[in-house]
């Protein structure tokens, strides 16, 4: 049971979180729309009313969802990117990155009963209906975009990438094949065979991206 009193700062933010790591499994199985804030509230031994202490709506705790969400994957691109080699982007750990295939700590919200491949369907569900939404998963791609573009930037003033290459482009292009790969697994694709294509896709870029690629 979750003990939601209007009490100091930090136990205020401890609270939101635990709701959220909650929620989750709600939106990932019933889409947005099919879930209620009375289910969240039951799963935490709470009224629906102590659920809208901490959220004003339904919208708002969804939104946060998916915020934790993103900085959570995002705090992980950014830790491969600064210590990892180009060519270590068609591996299993930057595969499991950007899918968010593993947890790595208690503070993902995804874990292996509750993917991240089906929490995107609810994340659409959303975004058609609501600019704030969309605009929030528009800054988070063109983030994670430039941060990709910055990483292989850097690694063609070293020497690694060729000169000619467009790393904009080589970023978009790897951003898009994992757009391309997700819509693949929520058809039903097997994530081995996901895994396999990520693998052999990517060292295919790379293969005429970095300079000297002995993949």
């Amino acid at each position: 049971m979750l003990d939601m009193p209007k009490v100091v700062p930090e136990y205020r933010e401890e609270a939101k979180t635990r709701i959220i790591k909650k929620s989750v499994k709600f939106f990932s199985e019933k889409g947005y729309h099919q879930t209620k804030m009375s289910e969240i509230a039951d799963s935490l031994g709470v009224s629906k009313a102590a659920l809208y202490q901490y959220f004003e709506s339904k919208e708002e705790l969804f939104i946060q969802v998916m915020q934790y969400y993103i900085e959570s994957v995002h705090g992980e691109l950014i830790l491969f990117l600064k210590t990892k080699h180009p060519k270590e982007i068609m591996d299993d750990e930057f595969f499991d990155i950007m899918f968010d295939i593993k947890s790595k700590d208690n503070h993902l919200l995804m874990d292996a009963l509750f993917p991240p491949l089906d929490f995107n369907l609810a994340i659409s569900e959303i975004i058609k209906s609501n600019p704030s939404m969309k605009n929030e998963m528009t800054k988070y791609y063109k983030e994670a975009t430039n941060l990709l573009s910055d990483y292989f930037n850097d690694y063609k003033k070293r020497g690694i990438i060729k000169k000619d290459i467009d790393t904009a482009s080589l970023s978009m292009g790897i951003m898009s094949l994992q757009d391309g790969l997700m819509t693949a697994v929520l058809m039903g694709v097997e994530i081995k065979e996901i895994r396999k294509t990520w693998k052999e896709i990517t060292k295919m870029m790379l293969t005429n991206s970095l300079v000297s690629p002995n993949l």
